[in-house]
C-alpha cells in the first residue's frame, strides 16, 4: 500500500511495515512500532535465507530498482544527463501485509510505484510479483500479471475520464482483457460496485458526480 506524501503517524495506523526514503534510495525499513521511534534496519533491504517454499516468498520482492531519466539540452552539440528518480531501492511485502512507503516530496514514491506496476521505464533491476519476473514480462504475460495488482492515483479526478459514467470506467478493464462474457461483466460490475460501498445506479453517473473518496473506490 502506497501512501503519497503521508507522515509518520498516518503510515503507521495502517501499514504493518514502513520504509523512510531519501531522494531516490532507501534508508531504512522496519515494523511500524520500531519505525516510529527510529529505523529497525539501515541501508538498503537485504536477501534473507532461502525460503522452503511458495507459500514462505514475500508477495512483492523489489531489488535494487532503478529509474532513471534522460534530459539535457537541444541541439547538435547537446550534453545528455541523466535524473535518477529511484536508484537502487530493494524492498518486500510479504503477504497478507500492508506496506508504506515515506518521503520527501519529489523522492521518488511515485515513481517506483508506476515502475512496479509498469507504468515508468525501470533502468535497472527486477521485481516479483506473485513469484513471477514482473520486470520482464510482455504481452500476454504482463496482462495477466497485471490483473493482480492495481494503482490508485493521488489524484482520481485526474485519473478518471470525465466523459465516462463510472460503470463503463470500472467495466473497461473487463473488456480490455476479455474477463467473462459480456453479461458476466455486467454482474461483475455491478458486484463490484456493492463490495466499495456504492449503489448500483450509481453507474450512470460521472466522476464529477462523486465525492473524492467515491472516485478512488471507483479508480
Amino acid at each position: 500500500m502506497r501512501l503519497p506524501d503521508a507522515g509518520l503517524r498516518a503510515v503507521a495506523a495502517v501499514a504493518g511495515r514502513r520504509g523512510r526514503r531519501p531522494f531516490g534510495g532507501l534508508l531504512a525499513h522496519g515494523k511500524c512500532g520500531p519505525a516510529r521511534r527510529g529505523p529497525a534496519r539501515r541501508g538498503p533491504a537485504r536477501r534473507g535465507p532461502a525460503v522452503s517454499g511458495p507459500a514462505d516468498r514475500p508477495l512483492l520482492q523489489v531489488r535494487d530498482l532503478k529509474v532513471h531519466f534522460r534530459t539535457g539540452s537541444r541541439g547538435p552539440f547537446r550534453r545528455q544527463t541523466f535524473v535518477h528518480a529511484v536508484d537502487g531501492v530493494s524492498f518486500d511485502v510479504p503477504r497478507g501485509t500492508t506496506f508504506g512507503i515515506v518521503g520527501e516530496s519529489g523522492s521518488g514514491k511515485s515513481t517506483t510505484a508506476l515502475a512496479i506496476m509498469r507504468l515508468a521505464p525501470i533502468t535497472g533491476g527486477t521485481i516479483d510479483l506473485a513469484g513471477a519476473r514482473l520486470s520482464e514480462a510482455e504481452g500476454n504475460d504482463l496482462l495477466a500479471l497485471r490483473r493482480k495488482a492495481q494503482i490508485i492515483f493521488q489524484d482520481p479526478y485526474s485519473s478518471l475520464s470525465p466523459r465516462m459514467r463510472a460503470g463503463a470506467i470500472v467495466r473497461e478493464p473487463l473488456d480490455l482483457m476479455e474477463i467473462g462474457d459480456p453479461e458476466g461483466r455486467d454482474g461483475r460490475v455491478a458486484d463490484l460496485f456493492g463490495k466499495v460501498g456504492l449503489r448500483a445506479e450509481q453507474q450512470a453517473l460521472f466522476p464529477h458526480q462523486f465525492s473524492g473518496g467515491q472516485r478512488q473506490r471507483i479508480g
